[in-house]
């Protein structure tokens, strides 16, 4: 019996040192799987210039809508197949707060608690932010007669001359209503809605201000930019009370199969490197105030921004429109 338990311990001490080398390879390995909301020319961009800080690496892709990955990572509980959300909306970041793996990047303190997780150990970063300003027509009015915010677009001067799109219709219409309702009261958004012609695109208000058949709208910055770059009579005013800190993020995946590499990887997406390439392949605004604003528009350190609450916003959403429409 003894000698059985000698032979037990010996073949224990051989196997050891194999097992807490498989250990350490599960730890760490040379994989590494993004969920990406991300558009396919900025991903490609991000992983390759991930690779060639890392290129021990192997990056596998997965692109889809932002609802999508967080309807995969529910399904793939406890044990999902992916590493990274990149580039997803705020509000799918919260509502999945609780598999989001906490991390904090050695970035963390050049990156505003505006537009990050503000948990002491974040569990999402902020990536790009599709900030909303009013674009003005400048043959239509003079420097001394922009808007300065958003108190002035119910000054009684400006009647029929804004342009807004139907905040039931359009998203960033509706975005736009939130931050509104956020600052005034009732009696505002009904001046509002008398002062302005609606319509059902958000696409029809910069155009429309770009061929000088209204003065004023509210509008995505990055039509702004694309305007003046064509040469358009157009500038931007970012309003004085503050325009909302929206943004998408990028996270690690809580139990995903390679965290050491997820840890590079957000590392990486929240240097000066990685927001460098967020910002210059699709020319979007980055949270970053180390960087220029996108081409046209300036940047982020000279514009105010509020805090954007994304879930209150969707769940008062439906109410907010029906009262607004109301006014209309």
């Amino acid at each position: 019996m003894k000698k059985i338990t000698i032979v037990a311990l010996a073949i224990l001490f051989l196997v050891m040192p194999v097992f807490a080398q498989a250990v350490g390879e599960k730890a760490k390995t040379d994989k590494l799987v993004i969920w990406s909301g991300a558009a396919e020319d900025e991903a490609a961009a991000l992983v390759k210039k991930f690779n060639e800080l890392h290129p021990g690496v192997n990056v596998s892709v997965i692109r889809a809508g932002s609802t999508e990955l967080v309807n995969r990572l529910y399904s793939e509980q406890p044990r999902p197949e992916g590493d990274i959300l990149l580039m997803i909306a705020k509000e799918n970041m919260e509502l999945s707060y609780e598999y989001l793996a906490p991390y904090k990047s050695v970035n963390h303190d050049k990156i505003d608690a505006s537009v990050r997780d503000n948990a002491d150990v974040p569990r999402f970063y902020g990536s790009s932010m599709p900030l909303q300003a009013i674009m003005v027509n400048t043959n239509l009015l003079k420097p001394s007669e922009y808007p300065k915010g958003w108190a002035d677009l119910v000054d009684p001067r400006f009647k029929g001359e804004i342009i807004l799109a139907n905040p039931a219709l359009s998203g960033s219409a509706y975005a736009q209503l939130y931050m509104i309702y956020k600052q005034f009261d009732d009696a505002y958004m009904k001046k509002l809605a008398e002062n302005t012609v609606f319509t059902a695109s958000s696409t029809t208000g910069p155009e429309s201000v770009a061929r000088g058949e209204y003065a004023i709208t509210v509008t995505g910055e990055s039509n702004i930019g694309k305007y003046i770059g064509q040469g358009a009579p157009v500038t931007y005013v970012y309003p004085i009370e503050g325009t909302g800190a929206r943004f998408d993020a990028t996270a690690i995946i809580a139990n995903g199969p390679n965290l050491e590499n997820a840890k590079l990887f957000m590392d990486f997406i929240t240097s000066i490197e990685g927001y460098e390439i967020i910002r210059t392949t699709r020319n979007r605004r980055v949270v970053t105030k180390e960087l220029p604003g996108p081409e046209n528009l300036p940047a982020l350190g000279e514009i105010k921004l509020f805090p954007y609450d994304d879930l209150e916003a969707a769940a008062i959403k439906e109410d907010l429109i029906n009262k607004f429409s109301e006014f209309m």
